[in-house]
């Protein structure tokens, strides 16, 4: 990664483990020896993700071959292929001109399924096969491969995909909520139906994303649950159902897509999570999916601040009753108070899902046809919604929800002491790095050069702080210094990206130190300085 995306040297990308894989093989076939990475599952909702070599980083790919040339020879023009039989036809991956004595090759397959692959609605066991040769290479010295991977249907999200051996901790068990955003589908023509309907015919045309003001996304938040009150939605589940291929064990949840939830006017709280997730994103709203133990609830973010709603209070049977949409919002509200505080404390099961950061970091949405059918039942839909009131409250005297839907103060992304204010249009991350655990969050400039990171270290004092942010850098072969003045403190960071320079204030917290630090890469600092200094002297 360029060094503009490093804020205090955190983004220590690249680094990941080869997660939800393992060796199959560690064959010698005359001349070259082979081993072969492969993944357990593929799922169809992820596709592009797969196909995809800088899309999360790379964390997701078919198979890696790892090829070791064991002879005295150079060998020519080294070139691997694969296929997998009904979906990707022989597909070359590289050449390599020449291969040395000793030399190894690692060679990762990012598969590119064809757009259909999410029309899938069964699961199945595939073959992968893979063909390697190289110039002058007799037939019996081609090496052919082959293993078997299950392919998912489009509805079903594998939790993890990390050896069962190799599952330590509750994010280890939880390893794939970055693709929950391909779950998220505000481009599927039913969802953009149902979205323009909900805004010119339930909201009478409100668009918060216009105004940018939180009030409005607050009101667009509530409108959405207003309507799913209108037309009777239920909350229902569906279960996760454990299973097992090759090493490799994990729960695999079907999930109703957004538009199913729609037009079944029924979800799971995952599900509601991700259609609300998909309206507010066709609505150019930036979603937030809130995950804690053994719930999720939706919500969304705007000018560095975060708003949560409980969908589920929509209620159905033996739910106890329905919520209005003032008390679904209080609840979702109380719920993301106390999730800020255990995130704040380190606690790895409260995960914040930020739909356009992943999107952006090649998380995409699949692809979905039209469907006259889902039209004409979000036609009935609409049709329950006709002499109600909206939920928008305007000086033309229309009713709001309830009367009057009180606006709860914002949740900040540091609700501890030493918080900052955050400029308009810089983008707010939650926990942006799973592999520096101490970085609580990361706010960027809209050009990406300037940033502010979050550290809570649970040590006693400020050098003791700094040092261990030191020990993950150098773990990464980069290296911080500092100088520490009272709560103050300055430093740079070097690494083979270049100088990252930086300012910051350390204070006490309840369980540690806190750090929060703004600064950008040593070539632009100057002439960004005044920016940083603002924000430096807004550290409280």
């Amino acid at each position: 990664m360029n060094s503009k995306h490093i804020p205090l040297v955190i983004f220590i990308i690249g680094a990941l483990c080869f997660g939800g894989s393992f060796f199959i093989s560690n064959s010698t076939h005359g001349e070259l020896d082979v081993e072969i990475d492969k993944t357990a599952f593929i799922m169809p909702a992820a596709h592009r993700v797969y196909a995809n070599a800088d899309a999360l980083n790379g964390k997701y790919y078919l198979f890696k071959a790892k090829i070791t040339n064991n002879t005295n020879s150079t060998l020519e023009d080294v070139t691997v292929k694969y296929r997998v039989p009904d979906y990707i036809d022989w597909t070359e991956l590289t050449v390599s001109g020449e291969m040395f004595p000793g030399q190894t090759l690692v060679i990762p397959c990012y598969p590119k399924f064809k757009d259909n692959i999410t029309q899938k609605t069964t699961e199945s066991m595939e073959k992968a096969q893979i063909e390697i040769t190289w110039d002058g290479a007799d037939e019996d010295d081609i090496i052919e491969e082959e293993f078997s991977f299950k392919l998912t249907n489009r509805n079903e999200y594998v939790y993890t995909g990390i050896k069962k051996e190799e599952i330590s901790t509750w994010a280890d068990m939880f390893d794939n909520d970055d693709l929950l955003a391909c779950f998220v589908t505000p481009n599927d023509p039913v969802v953009k139906y149902y979205t323009q309907n909900l805004q010119e015919k339930f909201m009478k045309g409100e668009q918060a994303t216009v105004s940018r003001n939180p009030e409005d996304g607050i009101k667009f938040l509530a409108g959405i649950y207003e309507a799913t009150l209108k037309s009777h939605m239920v909350y229902s589940g569906t279960k996760g159902i454990p299973q097992s291929t090759d090493d490799v064990q994990s729960t695999i949840q079907h999930l109703r897509l957004p538009r199913e939830v729609i037009t079944g006017n029924t979800g799971l709280c995952i599900e509601l999570s991700a259609f609300y997730a998909s309206v507010l994103s066709a609505a150019g709203i930036d979603p937030i999916i809130y995950l804690i133990p053994g719930h999720a609830y939706p919500g969304f973010k705007m000018n560095g601040q975060y708003y949560a709603i409980e969908a589920t209070g929509i209620g159905g049977e033996g739910l106890g009753g329905v919520s209005s949409a003032e008390k679904a919002f209080e609840q979702g509200q109380k719920q993301l108070q106390e999730f800020i505080q255990n995130q704040n404390n380190g606690d790895s099961r409260y995960v914040a899902v930020d739909i356009h950061a992943l999107n952006q970091d090649g998380a995409t949405a699949m692809d979905l046809k039209d469907n006259d059918f889902m039209r004409h039942k979000v036609d009935d839909i609409v049709s329950s919604w006709s002499g109600e009131t909206s939920v928008i409250t305007k000086d033309n005297g229309k009713k709001a929800i309830d009367n009057n839907i009180n606006i709860p103060e914002p949740v900040i992304v540091s609700n501890n002491s030493l918080s900052f204010s955050i400029p308009s249009g810089w983008q707010t991350m939650m926990r942006p790095v799973p592999q520096i655990p101490i970085l609580t969050a990361q706010v960027l400039a809209p050009d990406q050069m300037t940033t502010v990171s979050i550290y809570d270290i649970p040590v006693s004092n400020s050098q003791q702080a700094m040092s261990a942010i030191n020990q993950y850098f150098l773990g990464y072969g980069m290296e911080l210094q500092y100088q520490i003045n009272g709560n103050s403190i300055s430093g740079q960071t070097y690494s083979m990206d270049g100088t990252f320079n930086w300012i910051g204030k350390v204070i006490r917290i309840n369980n540690g130190i806190r750090v929060v630090a703004v600064g950008a890469p040593e070539y632009v600092y100057n002439q960004n300085s005044g920016l940083i200094n603002r924000v430096y002297n807004s550290i409280k």
